[in-house]
C-alpha cells in the first residue's frame, strides 16, 4: 500500500473543533477527542501525512465545517 503525498486523512468526523496534526500527534489528538467527547464536544481529528505538499483543501473544508481549528504539535 502506497500512502498518497499530498493528501490528508481524515481520522476522525466531528462537527465542533477540528484536530489537525501528523505523525505522533494524531495519535495524541485521538486521545484528546476522548476526552473532549466525554465533555460533549464533538471534534474532528486530520492526519496530514505530509507537510510539503500540504493539503489546504481538506483542511479548509474541516474548518469550513467546525469553524475551530487547533494545530497539535
Amino acid at each position: 500500500y502506497i500512502l498518497p503525498i499530498g493528501k490528508a486523512r481524515v481520522v476522525k468526523q466531528g462537527n465542533d473543533v477540528t484536530l489537525v496534526s501528523y505523525s505522533i500527534g494524531v495519535g495524541v489528538s485521538l486521545e484528546a477527542a476522548k476526552l473532549l467527547a466525554e465533555e460533549g464536544i464533538d471534534a474532528e481529528v486530520i492526519d496530514l501525512r505530509t507537510l510539503r505538499p500540504l493539503d489546504r483543501t481538506t483542511v479548509l473544508k474541516s474548518l469550513a465545517k467546525t469553524n475551530r481549528m487547533v494545530v497539535v504539535e
